[in-house]
Order: C-alpha cells, then structure tokens, then sequence
C-alpha cells in the first residue's frame, strides 16, 4: 500500500450540537477547539481451560463513550457555552442531547459523525488565571452509546 495522499487536516472541521433529540442543529464551530475521547471499545473476556495453551476469547458488546469537547466561554445567550450549560443545569435525568461532526467540514461529500442520544455527564465552568492572557475555555463531556457514519449527501 502506497503513502496516504488525502489525509485531513485536525483543524477544519464542523461541530453541532442539539438539546432536543438530534431534531434541531446548532452549528458551534465558531466556538469550539476540540473534539476528544472518541475511541470506542468493545467488551471483551477469555477463559481458560486445562487443555490447551492459550485462552478462548469471545467479545461482547460496545462500550459507552465518553466525548469531551472544548469549547470557548462567552457570555452569549445564543453561542455554545450557554447553551450547553443551561442544558446542563436542567433539572432532569437528561438524555436528549446530541453532536455530530464533520472532520472535513460539513460539506456535501463529506462524512459526518453524529451521536445517538447522550447525557452530559461532565461541564466546565470558567476557571480563571491573572498569569495567562489566552481565551478562556469551557468545556463538557457527552455519554452516548454509540456513533454513526453517514456521507453528507446535501
């Protein structure tokens, strides 16, 4: 197999989120840096027997996946960090909170991972640091059970 020529950048992207069940869209692009904790598992076990050298293996399930995204802190009602946080301090089980992302950028052509319905387990409010002169980040994590991969058709 020759060397890759149509790698993708880490930094082009498209990144949405939706509060209601994966119905309605919001691009956060704008404010968002990164996307991380995106390996998935699967369950997996082995047994022993006394014959023989090695084990039986047999796998299982797909384990949950935790997505940590980071996201820069505004103070407006509209971009993502209050969105997400007024998500998150609903009182509530949760459950209807989806992403998805497009490493390429969304466009059609482009494949695009989107989450089933998550909960957000983890959010990060501003910290503060008079050493430092960069933008403050946010920041949350989503527990889904699974992804999926879709071509972006239009």
């Amino acid at each position: 197999m020759g060397q890759a020529t149509t790698q993708v950048p880490m930094a082009c992207g498209k990144l949405e989120i939706s509060t209601d069940s994966c119905s309605t869209w919001t691009d956060i692009s704008g404010e968002a840096q990164s996307v991380s904790g995106t390996e998935q598992t699967r369950m997996s076990g082995e047994a022993y027997t006394l014959t023989g050298d090695t084990a039986l293996v047999a796998g299982g399930k797909k384990e949950p996946m935790e997505l940590v995204f980071a996201i820069v802190y505004t103070e407006d009602d509209d971009d993502a960090y209050e969105l997400v946080r007024e998500h998150f301090e609903t009182t509530g089980c949760g459950g209807d909170f989806c992403a998805r992302w497009s490493p390429r950028g969304g466009e059609a052509g482009h494949e695009r991972i989107t989450t089933g319905e998550g909960i957000l387990v983890n959010f990060t409010y501003p910290p503060m640091d008079a050493s430092a002169g960069g933008p403050i980040m946010g920041g949350f994590t989503l527990k889904v059970g699974s992804v999926s991969t879709a071509i972006i058709a239009s």
